[in-house]
């Protein structure tokens, strides 16, 4: 039955239906909020920062890559499809997820971004930033933060990674002002990177009252390519990240490297993943408090 015209005299029924009217409007938006977005992850960042988020992604490029390289939040992506690789994602794969949004970078997927737009609203993060790395990956965040509606989950992780990296900071305030590098090998090569200032373990680096080797903040992606003949002469202490399995520090003239040879040296596990968001921040963070206090 409708509810009474307009002019009608009031009663008790007709009040029963507008409350009635009105909580269906109230409702409306809480149950359209209600079901979490549907959203395709197309760069292993994206993914640790969705789940951040406490945003699990339907579905993720390269899944067998970050479960091994960033492992966080790994469990909670059982009922992530795959999409295919980071760099060629499956369009027929995320079709059929029928996405809500589709989040990637724009160094690797700027060309695909009409296709991808056709199939979902396509946000892509930028991938090269000047300055602070750290202050960086927060302003990223925070922007994928926005695009999901999870702006409170946001400012949760960023104070538990400001309390973490306040931790370490005090913990190694013995160490105050001294440089500090930061390493990671690459398979078959025999360079190595360098984490510059404007890369997530260079920004770190500042946050725990150090001073960063490589303090460019123009690098691209936040990388120096370096070699050991390079490193002959860097005086610097240095945070290793390599697989054991393949620890590229390991030929003759790397002994001479002056921080292996005077044992200033810190060695990180091979998941120390350099390129995510807060969570990654944090873990690295952790590890490189623990191993330059065992120095």
């Amino acid at each position: 039955m409708p509810c009474s015209a307009a002019g009608a005299p009031p009663n008790p029924e007709r009040r029963r239906c507008l409350a009635g009217l009105a909580a269906l409007a109230l409702a409306a938006p809480a149950l359209a909020a209600s079901r979490p977005l549907r959203v395709v992850a197309l760069e292993y960042n994206l993914i640790e920062m969705l789940l951040t988020l406490g945003l699990a992604p339907i579905g993720a490029a390269d899944l067998k890559g970050y479960r091994r390289w960033v492992g966080i939040g790994g469990e909670r992506l059982a009922s992530a499809a795959s999409v295919g690789s980071r760099q060629q994602p499956s369009l027929e794969a995320i079709v059929a997820l029928r996405p809500d949004l589709i989040v990637g970078v724009d160094f690797r997927h700027a060309p695909l971004l009409p296709l991808l737009q056709r199939i979902a609203p396509t946000r892509l993060m930028a991938s090269q930033h000047r300055g602070d790395g750290l202050a960086n990956m927060r302003v990223d965040f925070l922007q994928l933060a926005g695009w999901c509606g999870r702006q409170a989950e946001a400012d949760r992780a960023l104070a538990r990674l400001d309390g973490e990296l306040a931790g370490a900071r005090r913990a190694l305030a013995a160490r105050a002002g001294r440089r500090l590098g930061v390493l990671q090998g690459l398979a078959g090569s025999p360079t190595c990177w360098a984490f510059a200032a404007n890369s997530l373990p260079g920004g770190i680096v500042g946050a725990l009252g150090m001073r960063n080797a490589w303090p460019q903040d123009d690098a691209t992606q936040g990388i120096v390519a370096v070699g050991v003949e390079t490193l002959l002469n860097e005086r610097a202490d240095l945070a290793v990240i390599a697989d054991p399995r393949a620890d590229f520090t390991q030929g003759a003239l790397w002994s001479r490297v002056p921080a292996l040879a005077e044992r200033r040296a810190a060695r990180l596990p091979p998941d120390s993943w350099t390129f995510g968001g807060p969570e990654s921040a944090a873990r690295l963070a952790g590890r490189l408090s623990q191993a330059l206090l065992k120095l």
